[in-house]
């Protein structure tokens, strides 16, 4: 049993996970909380991993940002070492969708498919690669990369928090409140150094129907989403894709 407290925290930026081993931890962290979690929303027929392979979550994260990991205690020694047990990151918030990278990694699957060079070869994950589920990511992509934020406050700094997972059965335990002020202190302080502000907003990008009751409980109001056609990531319900802010000023 975890005791209350009893926790470590490491902060790391993305250019310190490249290439080692911790990065493969991390996504395969970050994949079962978003395995366990789907769990809850079967009705929903989502399919496939959260991040394919490792280099998607530096290519989400982006150069300039930034992972929070909590590690059980007395697990962690040296950097990348011990039980993971909750992470959050933040980026600097750009207007763009992931779903373009994902559209180029998808196209070179079916391509490596198309040649035979893939072992899982008619696995339940097929229908993904093909050129018109390709084509209908890559609308959506463009749709959600022109999503306006309606606040009326463009030139307010924004930073996305990233990746907020927390270990199943240490859920309710705030540890994700606790690691979403971290981050709130990590943005905090990079405005400040970047002589911007005072206000700053933090930007959560989610699916609406699986999230949007606990981040509105945080505080943060809906300010754009678009809709998700039904087949798409094996959804036959189609589903909603939501950015929600948070107004804050540096300490």
């Amino acid at each position: 049993m975890l005791k209350e407290g009893a926790m470590q925290v490491e902060r790391i930026p993305t250019s310190n996970l490249a290439d080692k081993p911790l990065l493969s931890t991390l996504v395969d962290f970050a994949n079962n909380a978003f395995d366990d979690r789907m769990q809850h929303y079967p009705e929903m027929g989502f399919e496939g991993k959260r991040f394919e392979k490792a280099e998607d979550f530096l290519e989400e994260m982006g150069p300039d940002g930034v992972t929070f990991i909590q590690y059980a205690a007395g697990s962690h020694e040296t950097e990348g070492s011990g039980q993971i047990i909750a992470t959050a990151g933040c980026k600097p918030f750009k207007n763009t969708s992931k779903l373009t990278e994902r559209v180029e990694s998808m196209r070179e699957e079916r391509h490596a498919r198309e040649r035979g060079l893939r072992k899982d070869q008619g696995s339940k994950h097929e229908a993904f690669y093909t050129k018109e589920h390709e084509d209908q990511l890559q609308h959506q992509a463009e749709k959600i990369g022109a999503m306006v934020h309606k606040d009326g406050q463009e030139d307010v700094p924004r930073f996305e928090v990233m990746t907020v997972c927390v270990r199943p059965d240490l859920q309710g335990r705030k540890m994700a409140d606790k690691l979403v002020e971290r981050v709130t202190e990590e943005v905090s302080s990079q405005v400040k150094e970047a002589g911007k502000g005072p206000e700053f907003k933090l930007v959560v990008r989610l699916i609406k129907e699986f999230n949007e009751k606990y981040w509105l409980s945080k505080g943060f109001k809906p300010v754009g989403e678009q809709f998700f056609e039904p087949g798409l990531f094996g959804s036959p319900t189609g589903f909603h894709i939501m950015d929600m802010t948070r107004d804050h000023r540096t300490s």
